[in-house]
């Protein structure tokens, strides 16, 4: 019998894009991203688009990985 506490990758690797593309959106509105230092905004805006550039081709591959098996 599965564990029921087992997830679903697919699923958790989407619910990371959908909570990571608004507060990508939010970073980007609300704080400031000043050319000349390093900022909050610029550290939250360049984290949010790492775990988004990570986040959206493992959850493509896995997605072909599952159709393929």
């Amino acid at each position: 019998m599965a564990d029921p506490r087992a997830r679903n990758p697919s699923l958790l690797l989407l619910a990371v894009l959908l909570v990571v593309i608004p507060l990508g959106l939010l970073a980007a509105r609300a704080l400031a991203f000043p050319v000349d230092r390093v900022t909050i905004g610029a550290v939250v805006g360049g984290a949010l688009l790492v775990i988004g550039a990570l986040a959206l081709p493992a959850l493509l591959l896995s997605g072909w990985q599952s159709k393929r098996e």
